[in-house]
């Protein structure tokens, strides 16, 4: 029961307060950023050390959420079922969609059909993820891979993978794999 009550003080705590604090590049922001991540541990998540969490940073109402050391999760992100690894960058706006809103019966309105269950997405060590880009659920973005802005990722993404467009393709890759291959 103690759990619980924590996980709503911290949930009221950072939907009313916490993504509203200042970057984390103003003077005493490494302060607002700390504030951010202890209120999401609160609520559930768990976060490493070292991460940057800028203000807006929608993880809705029941987070499963693991972010992993050292990321830089810049401002306007939605993420709500994901796992995060060790050294990720996202950029600013990133949407990650954990599920879909079923559409399939024609003699029922879509809005009344519900929603599919949620889809966890894996971002592993070492990637960079542009502005604007739009994660459908469920997904593998594997180690060291890049993804461009705007792009948005219908497929996994292999290692050290550079993907860019919509849907996202590979346009070369990091590790010097032959670009013939694309």
């Amino acid at each position: 029961m103690l759990k619980r009550i924590v996980r709503v003080i911290s949930l009221l705590m950072y939907r009313s307060i916490g993504i509203r604090l200042p970057h984390s590049f103003w003077p005493g922001g490494r302060v607002f950023s700390g504030i951010r991540r202890l209120l999401l541990i609160g609520m559930g998540c768990r976060v490493g050390k070292g991460c940057e969490l800028e203000p807006h940073i929608d993880v809705g109402f029941s987070p499963n959420l693991t972010i992993g050391d050292r990321c830089q999760i810049n401002q306007n992100i939605t993420i709500k079922t994901a796992i995060i690894g060790n050294d990720v960058m996202i950029a600013p706006g990133t949407v990650f969609l954990d599920r879909f809103h079923n559409f399939n019966r024609i003699d029922i309105p879509m809005a009344q059909q519900g929603a599919t269950e949620r889809q966890m997405t894996v971002v592993e060590d070492d990637v960079w993820i542009g502005q604007n880009v739009i994660f459908m659920p469920g997904l593998k973005v594997s180690r060291g891979s890049v993804v461009g802005s705007g792009a948005v990722v219908t497929k996994d993404v292999i290692p050290y993978a550079v993907v860019a467009g919509v849907p996202a393709k590979i346009v070369r890759y990091r590790d010097g794999k032959s670009d013939e291959s694309i």
